[in-house]
């Protein structure tokens, strides 16, 4: 893990606040981010700040976002306008004796950048594809084409990883030492997601099975 500050790829991007939780490195911030679905993206305009849950796709050293051309955000970040993204994984509740010492345990990542637009018609069908691909893995194919005019409705946008930061939290609490004689439980609980039995649409056409991704679906 690279959690020293001089590995932080800006001044902006330092973990400051319980720096010993920082880590710089590539692979954890490529494996956090692959790991979500979702994403908070934040922007500030003239009218103020303003952050929205979107899906997020990592494809290469980018996280890319896509929606409808008429979206004040995806118009923001067409032209090339300052983005923050957060995304954090809760991995469990740290019950410690003490109320001021209670916690969580999670994984996180914060991405500043600027938005690229993708404009060039078949890198812009493409990633469109890919971007499903990666939040539905193995779906590969078992779509139709895209139809002209949901392109022409979609703005698509990349966001460069290269300022992105993530901090981690395992393991119990860390209660004051004269607290541990107290009378009070302390642990972990733990915090995990399950992909439950896919539910077929109600007007499916009989006869069609429910493919393997969707019996397994795993991140």
């Amino acid at each position: 893990m690279n959690k020293s500050n001089s590995n932080a790829p800006t001044q902006r991007s330092i973990i400051k606040q319980g720096a010993v939780k920082a880590d710089y490195s590539q692979e954890t911030i490529y494996s956090i981010v692959d790991d979500a679905v979702m994403g908070v993206v934040a922007i500030a305009t003239e009218n103020g700040p303003f952050a929205l849950p979107m899906a997020i796709a990592r494809i290469g050293e980018h996280i890319y976002l896509h929606g409808s051309r008429s979206s004040r955000l995806m118009k923001y970040l067409a032209e090339g306008n300052e983005v923050c993204i957060c995304i954090t994984h809760l991995d469990g509740i740290v019950v410690a004796r003490s109320g001021m010492h209670c916690s969580a345990n999670y994984r996180s990542v914060v991405v500043h950048g600027k938005g690229i637009e993708i404009t060039e018609p078949e890198e812009h069908a493409e990633l469109l594809y890919q971007i499903t691909h990666k939040i539905i893995p193995g779906s590969d194919g078992d779509y139709r084409k895209h139809l002209s005019k949901e392109l022409k409705a979609t703005a698509l946008v990349a966001i460069p990883l290269a300022e992105s930061a993530c901090k981690i939290r395992v393991g119990g609490p860390n209660d004051d030492k004269e607290d541990l004689d107290l009378p009070f439980w302390a642990g972990v609980i733990p915090v995990t997601q399950v992909y439950g039995e896919p539910v077929p649409s109600g007007d499916l056409r009989p006869g069609i099975a429910t493919p393997g991704y969707a019996l397994h679906h795993k991140r």
